[in-house]
C-alpha cells in the first residue's frame, strides 16, 4: 500500500501559499520528475475557472437552462454549462446590475494544467476529463501513450480512478480531497472515500513504493483520515452507524418520485398533488407497511435543461407491495389533465440531488 499524506491547506495559506500545489506536491512532483518516475494528479472539476461572477454584486453567471453557474473554458474563451451543454460568450455587462467586470473564481482541470506547465516546463502533461476524451479511441490512445511513458504527469478527473495499472506512477496527488463530501446526495462519504482510496491506489503498483498527498481545507475530517488510512472496515462502522441513525440505505431503500416541467407554477402544484394523493392512498387502503414520506421540495439542482424540478423522498422497502402502491399513486397524477405537461417519475434508489 502507498504512503498516504493528508496535507491542510490551510496551513499552506496561513505561510502565504495562494496556489492550488501545497509545497510538499510540488517537491514530491519535481522529484518523481528527476526520478524519470510518473505521477497522476486528480481535481473532478474539468474546465478552467467554475464560476464567472459579478465584480459589483457578485452574482454567477447563470446557464439560463439550469440554475447552476457557467464554468470557463479558456481553449475556445467560452463559457460552458457542464449540465445541459449550451454554450455562451463571456456578457458585456452583468444581467442584474449592469457591471462590466467580472472576477473568475475557482479551479478546475484547465488551470491545473495550465499552472503545471508553468511550473514544469519540460514536464509532459496528459489531461484527461470530458474535454479531452470526447471518444472511446482517444480515452484508450491516451491510456496507452501514458503506460508507454509518452507523458510524466496525468492530470484528471475521476476517470482515472478506476483499473489503471501503471507500473512507474509512483506519486498520487488529490488535488480538492473534501471537495466530493458536500455533494447533497446521502451517498457522498461513501463515494468519496471510495474515490480517494481507488485513486491513491494507482501509486506504488509496480514494485516501487508510492505515495498519495490529500490535500485538504478539512484536514480532521474523519472519512479523509479513514481512507487516508485506507481503514474500510473503519469507514464502514462510521458509515453505516450513520446511516442507521438518518435511516438511509442500505437501513431502508430509497424511491425519489420526481416532478419535472417548463412551468415552475405547474411543477410545484403538480408536487403538491402528488403529495395529496400519497396521504389519500395512505388512508384509504389503510397502507400498513413501513413508509416515510419527505417533501415536496426543489431539486437541488431547481433547473435542468430548461424544465424546474422538485421532488418527493419516499424512505420504504423495495418490494412488490411498494412497487404496487407507488405504479397506483403514478396512475392517479395521470388522471388529472391539467398537468399533461408535467412529468411525475419513480426513481428507486438513484441519486436524490
Amino acid at each position: 500500500l502507498p504512503h498516504v499524506e493528508i496535507v491542510d491547506m490551510n496551513a499552506e495559506r496561513a505561510n502565504g501559499n495562494t496556489s492550488e500545489f501545497s509545497e510538499v506536491l510540488v517537491h514530491e512532483i519535481r522529484h518523481n520528475l528527476e526520478a524519470g518516475e510518473q505521477t497522476i494528479l486528480l481535481l473532478n472539476r474539468r474546465g478552467y475557472h467554475t464560476v464567472i461572477s459579478c465584480a459589483g454584486c457578485s452574482s454567477p453567471v447563470y446557464c439560463p437552462n439550469c440554475s447552476i453557474p457557467y464554468t470557463y473554458h479558456k481553449a475556445n474563451d467560452s463559457l460552458v454549462c457542464h449540465y445541459c451543454g449550451s454554450i455562451a460568450e463571456l456578457p458585456e455587462k452583468c444581467p442584474g446590475c449592469g457591471g462590466t467586470v467580472f472576477k473568475q473564481m475557482g479551479f478546475g482541470t484547465q488551470k491545473m494544467e495550465e499552472q503545471l506547465e508553468a511550473l514544469f516546463p519540460d514536464a509532459r502533461i496528459l489531461r484527461m476529463d470530458a474535454d479531452t476524451t470526447f471518444s472511446r479511441y482517444a480515452y484508450e490512445k491516451n491510456f496507452k501513450d501514458f503506460a508507454d511513458k509518452k507523458y510524466d504527469i496525468m492530470v484528471g478527473t475521476q476517470m482515472i480512478g478506476k483499473g489503471l495499472d501503471f507500473p512507474d506512477v509512483t506519486l498520487v496527488g488529490i488535488v480538492t480531497a473534501d471537495k466530493s463530501l458536500f455533494s447533497g446526495d446521502f451517498r457522498s462519504y461513501e463515494r468519496t472515500f471510495s474515490l480517494i482510496t481507488q485513486v491513491a491506489g494507482r501509486s506504488g503498483r509496480g514494485g516501487k513504493k508510492g505515495r498519495a498527498y490529500l490535500q485538504t481545507f478539512m484536514p480532521d475530517h474523519y472519512v479523509l483520515n479513514l481512507a487516508a488510512a485506507q481503514n474500510y472496515a473503519g469507514f464502514y462502522k462510521e458509515e453505516i452507524a450513520l446511516r442507521k441513525t438518518l435511516i438511509f440505505p442500505p437501513v431502508c431503500d430509497i424511491c425519489v418520485i420526481g416532478i419535472s416541467s417548463v412551468s415552475d407554477a405547474a411543477a410545484a402544484a403538480a408536487s403538491a398533488v402528488t403529495l395529496k394523493i400519497i396521504k389519500d392512498v395512505i388512508k384509504a387502503e389503510q397502507i400498513k407497511f413501513p413508509l416515510r414520506v419527505l417533501g415536496p421540495v426543489q431539486s437541488g439542482i431547481a433547473k435542468m435543461n430548461g424544465k424546474y424540478r422538485y421532488r418527493l423522498i419516499l424512505k420504504c422497502k423495495n418490494n412488490k407491495e411498494t412497487r404496487s402502491f407507488i405504479r397506483r399513486v403514478l396512475l392517479k397524477t395521470a388522471e388529472y389533465r391539467e398537468y399533461s405537461n408535467v412529468n411525475i417519475y419513480a426513481d428507486m434508489n438513484g441519486d436524490i440531488v
